[in-house]
C-alpha cells in the first residue's frame, strides 16, 4: 500500500488561520518561479528545454493564479449579494403584498380583492370564498373572460347581507375551458410577517400562514 505524502495534512495545517494559508499561496507562487528559473539555469546546454515546454509551464501558472483570483472575487460577490438580500428582507417585513396564494384574512375594511390569472379564454369565470369550516360564504360569476389578469373584489358581506367575521378565508376561481371546468391561479393580498433567506433566494412568510418566493410578489401595496 502506498500513500501520497503531498495529500497528508496535519491537524495544525487544518486549523491554520486564513492569513497563514494566504501566505502559503504566495510562497507557492514564488517557489514556482524560483523552480522555473533554476530549471532554466541548470538545463543541459547540449539539449536545452524547448520553448514550448516553458510556455506551457507559464500558461499553467497563469491559469492556476487566475482561478484563485476568480474564486476570491466570487466569494466577495456572494458576500455582497447576501448583505443586499438581508437589507431587502428587512424592508419587506410588515408590507402588504399581492402574492399567489389561496388564503388571506378579511381586512379591517371588510373586503378581499385579488387577481385571477386567466391563461386562455373561459366561458364563465366563477369565484368562491369559503370560511375555515369549508362553507361557501360568497360566490360571484363574472361571465366569459379573455386571457389576462382579471381583478375581483368581495365586500365582506355574506349572501344574507351580514358582515362576515374577521377570519382567514379561502378563495378559489374556476373557469369553463373547452367545456371543462378548470381551477385558475389566484393572487391575494397578504402581509409579510417575516422573511427567510435560503439558497434559492428570499422567501416571504405571510400572515395567512403560507410562504412564497419573493420573486413571485406581484405588487407591493
Amino acid at each position: 500500500m502506498s500513500f501520497e505524502i503531498g495529500s497528508i495534512r496535519s491537524l495544525n495545517d487544518l486549523n491554520a488561520p486564513a492569513v497563514d494559508r494566504a501566505q502559503e499561496e504566495e510562497l507557492g507562487k514564488t517557489a514556482f518561479l524560483e523552480l522555473m528559473i533554476a530549471q532554466i539555469s541548470n538545463q543541459d546546454r547540449l539539449e536545452p528545454e524547448k520553448n514550448e515546454a516553458f510556455i506551457a509551464q507559464l500558461a499553467q501558472f497563469s491559469s492556476v493564479e487566475g482561478i484563485q483570483n476568480l474564486n476570491e472575487s466570487m466569494d466577495s460577490l456572494v458576500s455582497s449579494l447576501r448583505s443586499s438580500m438581508t437589507m431587502d428582507a428587512a424592508g419587506l417585513v410588515g408590507r402588504n403584498v399581492l402574492v399567489p396564494t389561496q388564503q388571506t384574512a378579511l381586512n379591517t375594511q371588510g373586503g378581499i380583492g385579488g387577481v385571477i390569472d386567466v391563461s386562455e379564454p373561459v366561458g364563465n369565470l366563477v369565484v368562491e370564498i369559503t370560511n375555515q369550516q369549508g362553507q361557501v360564504v360568497h360566490r360571484s360569476e363574472y361571465g366569459a373572460r379573455t386571457p389576462g389578469e382579471q381583478r375581483f373584489n368581495w365586500d365582506g358581506l355574506t349572501a344574507s347581507g351580514e358582515p362576515a367575521p374577521q377570519d382567514f378565508y379561502q378563495v378559489r376561481a374556476y373557469g369553463d375551458v373547452a367545456g371543462l371546468q378548470q381551477q385558475l391561479s389566484v393572487s391575494l393580498p397578504d402581509q409579510i410577517v417575516s422573511v427567510s433567506i435560503t439558497d434559492g433566494g428570499l422567501v416571504a412568510n405571510l400572515a395567512g400562514g403560507s410562504s412564497v418566493p419573493a420573486a413571485q410578489i406581484k405588487e407591493i401595496q
